[in-house]
């Protein structure tokens, strides 16, 4: 099923702004949209004031519309409000989850077995974002569900911008797998202690190497 225009366009900008294919301060032409997607300037427009409100574009009257600047205070916050609802979401998944989406959790888990940490940090961090996206989809809670994508725009741009590396890789791959054996084992309580100290643990990496002066 196609999507609007709009959304598909959204969607896309969306992307490109969070993998860094449209760095912060780049300017955004209209003009050039509406030529590449081949649309009306109607859906280019939707598009951007949505990505305006999402604050990852700033539009400045009569002098152009640009890709806003990451806000390390506002990276960090999301971070505290994600450690306790990415536990929540994980301990829904436990009842909740299907049997395909445990198996996708283990399916990126093996992944990392192939990654360079430096060198596939891209599929690294898009690996990591997949696996919680995941969760929170099988918590089938469309609230939370929208609430930690909105946080994941914050914490996905940021790591993509720092190129962010893995610091112990062993210690990721062990504690992912954690989390998903409790899903798998329908372990409410393991799945959120364990999706909590993952996260506070990455939170505290994050902590020490750029957050310290906040």
């Amino acid at each position: 099923m196609n999507l609007p225009a709009n959304i598909s366009i959204y969607k896309e900008l969306e992307r490109r702004i969070i993998e860094m294919e449209y760095r912060p301060g780049d300017a955004i032409n209209e003009k050039e949209l509406i030529k590449e997607f081949n649309v009306s300037r109607t859906p280019v427009r939707e598009a951007i004031l949505k990505l305006q409100q999402k604050g990852l574009l700033d539009l400045r009257p009569r002098v152009g519309t640009f890709v806003t600047q990451l806000d390390l205070e506002s990276v960090k916050h999301a971070y505290e409000v994600k450690m306790n609802l990415e536990a929540f979401a994980a301990e829904l998944a436990a009842t909740r989850a299907t049997t395909a989406q445990v198996d996708e959790l283990f399916e990126i888990i093996d992944k990392f077995n192939h990654y360079d940490i430096v060198d596939d940090y891209k599929d690294c961090i898009k690996a990591d974002q997949r696996f919680h996206r995941i969760v929170r989809e099988a918590s089938n809670n469309p609230i939370l569900i929208d609430t930690l994508e909105e946080l994941n725009i914050k914490t996905a741009r940021f790591l993509q911008f720092i190129k962010y590396v893995i610091e112990d890789v062993n210690w990721f791959k062990e504690s992912l797998t954690v989390m998903a054996h409790c899903i798998k084992n329908h372990d409410k309580e393991g799945a959120r202690k364990h999706t909590e100290d993952h996260t506070r643990e990455f939170l505290e990496q994050m902590s020490r190497r750029f957050f310290t002066r906040i």
